[in-house]
């Protein structure tokens, strides 16, 4: 039993500090397939971690009695959350928000299957399954979702500074180290609501699929959404 207890203490700061340490490793790869592959990697040992501590595929959010709920619930909010941005983009006044260079680069359907396979399923394994998971087991619910999603923000802050001058409001940050700080503590900010909304997700279904399923029409929607408002705009022009 005290062998046990050990492993359940020890396994969140060894699972958090692979996190970061992976995602650093990550996003330092030029190459995406090697980024993903390192991604993917990094999720299953995560789990693995999870699942040496004691966790169960249930409580991992990845049994498979669970499924069909995630599966339903993560496509009610995806078509939501799809709903709100085509919205925003149909909306003159908030058209310009999604203007976005980057989302100029590489053919649709590619950009839209890298998002849909490679970019959020591990995401979500990582924090909403081994994460959340883990802490679920240390803690009050409220407290792992917070710390879970903090995480979750937290892991854009790389991603956010070496794009940021490519987003609609780039000309206003250059030079400006003050509307940076601020245009990336935003972007943390949001990143970890959002974890917490995809953190609820899984806990109503018990499934992690709701999430990876809401993730992903999120950004996929948001993808398509840049590319109308770039084009509205020269349309307009």
């Amino acid at each position: 039993m005290r062998r046990v207890s050990a492993v359940r203490d020890r396994a969140w700061p060894v699972a958090v500090a692979s996190a970061v340490a992976l995602e650093a490793l990550a996003y330092s790869l030029g190459q995406p397939a090697a980024r993903s592959a390192v991604r993917y990697g990094g999720a299953a040992a995560l789990l693995g971690i999870a699942r040496a501590a004691g966790a169960s595929w249930t409580e991992l959010g990845l049994g498979r009695r669970e499924l069909g709920r995630g599966l339903r619930t993560g496509a009610v909010a995806g078509g939501c959350a799809a709903a709100v941005v085509f919205a925003g983009v149909a909306w003159p006044a908030t058209r310009g928000f999604f203007a976005d260079e980057r989302a100029a680069g590489g053919g649709l359907a590619v950009e839209l299957a890298r998002i849909t396979l490679a970019a959020v399923p591990p995401e979500e394994l990582t924090y909403r399954s081994a994460l959340l998971g883990l802490r679920l087991r240390n803690g009050p619910q409220a407290g792992a979702v917070a710390w879970s999603s903090a995480l979750f923000g937290l892991s854009h802050i790389q991603p956010t500074l070496a794009t940021m001058s490519q987003t609609a409001v780039g000309q206003q940050l250059a030079h400006c180290p003050l509307r940076q700080a601020a245009f990336v503590a935003g972007n943390v900010a949001a990143t970890g609501a959002a974890g917490v909304v995809f953190a609820w997700l899984r806990l109503r279904s018990g499934s992690v699929l709701a999430p990876i399923l809401a993730h992903a029409a999120l950004n996929d929607s948001a993808l398509i959404a840049s590319r109308l408002a770039r084009r509205l705009g020269r349309d307009r022009g």
